[in-house]
């Protein structure tokens, strides 16, 4: 699936268990701990009892000098030194995934409240925002995925028929009713966002009364990736497009932002809740399938020139990995796959001959037990090497191998 390469590789991961002094680790596949990043800028206090996807950290990302961005769920990214010191904390929504440029400046994705019209009527949505912020930590521009997706005819009928869905079944419901427990001030408050789309204070208050509603009627969009592209082998889209993955609807999109518009896109039909697509080096794209709708977990390589799936993974049987939430896959240096199986907090290679090479779970003793509904958001491969072995610590051992199956 990728070039050789002999570079020592390390896990770089972030565990639900560390709130509420997050935590990123980069362990080697025996469970060593290579090095270790923490800081408590933005956290939740534990005494307000927040919800799990605004505890700790939400994904992390390292650069090539060892310091970590580390997104706290829709409040900041921030920037920490190698030895953790903050270097920067940037106000922003930010959720899911970021990609690191050259250059220094950061694309993370964001939120936040909208009202728009689906022809028919208006509804609110979450819109998913393409930050963009400088190297010194402060937002330069922000695009909206809405906007962006709906250049394409297709991606805008299949937005605009998902919105009417959710607001259909969010009216027969009737939110709030008595006996939800809902307090009133926070029912008038919720019903304000959903009349204007506006909200007065902290941004994050609103996002999470809005991610609250029964059914989910405005989280429509719910991106999880975002990756910058090099040019296509066939020119099917230019360096510096965008590779972005839309969980709700099913699909993931190539876009390009200096032209403002959609480049490329598949998913719905094939793909059930998918996260992570992420470029192959021959111009192929590697596709986490959670399998949603048939509790099955795969991973899935399609051709963007075919629309064809050329290269699939499951487990044998294939009902013995499903990762409902979250989850991920992305190519290693060395060749083979690297799968997150988010819920259950472990990831494994799936080897180029479709073999398990090996196996790791997250240790109670080290990790903690209150993992949450999502243990770990995803698991990356980092270069070991950049970073010192100062804050060396070994974990019990919880890797090991196992051929699984493959077909």
């Amino acid at each position: 699936m990728s070039p050789r390469s002999d570079e020592p590789r390390g896990l770089l991961f972030s565990p639900a268990s560390s709130y509420p002094v997050p935590t990123a680790y980069v362990v080697d596949r025996d469970g060593t701990i290579l090095h270790t990043w923490s800081h408590t800028h933005g956290q939740p206090r534990p005494e307000d009892d927040p919800p799990s996807y605004l505890r700790g950290w939400n994904h992390v990302e390292m650069d090539e000098a060892g310091r970590l961005f580390a997104i706290v769920p829709l409040h900041a990214l921030l920037k920490l030194t190698r030895d953790s010191r903050l270097e920067w904390a940037c106000d922003v929504a930010a959720h899911h995934d970021l990609a690191i440029n050259a250059d220094g400046t950061v694309l993370v994705l964001g939120e936040a409240p909208r009202r728009v019209d689906d022809g028919r009527t208006g509804h609110v949505v979450l819109d998913n925002l393409i930050t963009t912020i400088s190297a010194d930590g402060a937002v330069t521009r922000e695009a909206s995925l809405y906007d962006l997706l709906r250049t394409d005819p297709g991606l805008r009928r299949l937005i605009d028929t998902e919105i009417r869905r959710r607001a259909a079944a969010f009216r027969r419901r009737g939110w709030p009713v008595p006996d939800d427990g809902v307090p009133d001030a926070v029912a008038a408050e919720t019903r304000a966002i959903l009349r204007t789309g506006g909200h007065a204070g902290e941004r994050r208050r609103a996002l999470r009364l809005l991610r609250a509603l029964p059914g989910s009627p405005c989280d429509v969009l719910h991106t999880n990736t975002l990756e910058v592209l090099p040019p296509h082998p066939a020119g099917l889209w230019s360096q510096g497009d965008l590779l972005v993955c839309m969980r709700e609807l099913d699909a993931i999109a190539v876009i390009s932002l200096a032209d403002e518009r959609v480049v490329w896109w598949w998913g719905p039909g094939e793909l059930s809740r998918p996260h992570q697509p992420t470029l192959l080096p021959d111009g192929r794209i590697l596709v986490f399938d959670n399998g949603v709708e048939r509790r099955r977990s795969r991973l899935v390589a399609v051709d963007p020139a075919t629309g064809g799936i050329e290269w699939s993974w499951t487990a044998s049987p294939p009902e013995s990995f499903f990762c409902p939430l979250a989850g991920g896959a992305e190519p290693l240096p060395g060749g083979g796959v690297l799968v997150t199986n988010s819920t259950a907090g472990a990831a494994f290679e799936v080897t180029d001959d479709g073999r398990v090479g090996w196996e790791m779970s997250l240790p109670v003793e080290v990790y903690g037990a209150e993992r949450g509904r999502v243990s770990i958001y995803r698991m990356s491969a980092v270069p070991a090497g950049v970073l010192s072995r100062d804050a060396a610590g070994r974990a019990p051992a919880a890797a090991g191998t196992g051929e699984r199956g493959t077909s």
